[in-house]
C-alpha cells in the first residue's frame, strides 16, 4: 500500500509546527521539525515510486531518489545536507560538548531552516502532484 498522501500531510503539518516553535522562541524544536518536514516529503515521493524508504538522512533519500533517473538540484540537496545536521544535534544533549540544544539554537537557524524545508517540502509535493 503506498502512503504518499500520510508522508505528505505529515510533512505539512511538520512545517505548521516548525513555524509554531518559531512563535515560541523554540528554536531547537523548529530546526528538528524542519529537518522532518523535508524527511517526509522525500519519503512521500520515494513512496509514490513505490519505494519504502529507511533512514533519516535526507541528503541520503535524495540520492535514492535520483537513482530512479530523477535528478534534483544542486540547491536542495545542499538544503537537505543543512538539514541533517539538526536530526540530532537539535534533540541530544550529548551532541554538544557543553550545554544543551536550547543553548545554541537562535532565531537565524529556525528561520533559515524552515526555509530551506519549506523548498524541499514544494518541490516533491509538485513531483507528486506531476505523477
Amino acid at each position: 500500500m503506498r502512503r504518499t498522501e500520510d508522508w505528505m500531510r505529515m510533512a505539512e503539518a511538520a512545517l505548521k509546527q516548525a513555524r509554531d516553535s518559531i512563535e515560541d522562541g523554540n528554536y531547537w524544536a523548529s530546526c528538528f521539525f524542519s529537518h522532518q518536514a523535508a524527511e517526509f516529503s522525500v519519503k512521500g515521493f520515494l513512496a509514490s515510486k513505490g519505494v519504502e524508504a529507511r533512514g533519516h538522512s535526507i541528503y541520503d533519500l535524495i540520492v535514492k531518489a535520483e537513482e530512479l533517473s530523477h535528478k534534483i538540484a544542486e540547491e536542495l540537496k545542499s538544503y537537505a545536507r543543512n538539514l541533517d545536521r539538526h536530526y540530532l544535534q537539535s534533540r541530544y544533549v550529548n551532541t554538544y560538548h557543553v550545554g544543551a540544544p536550547v543553548d545554541y539554537y537562535r532565531y537565524e537557524d529556525a528561520e533559515k531552516a524552515l526555509r530551506e524545508a519549506g523548498e524541499v517540502v514544494r518541490y516533491f509535493k509538485g513531483e507528486v502532484t506531476k505523477g
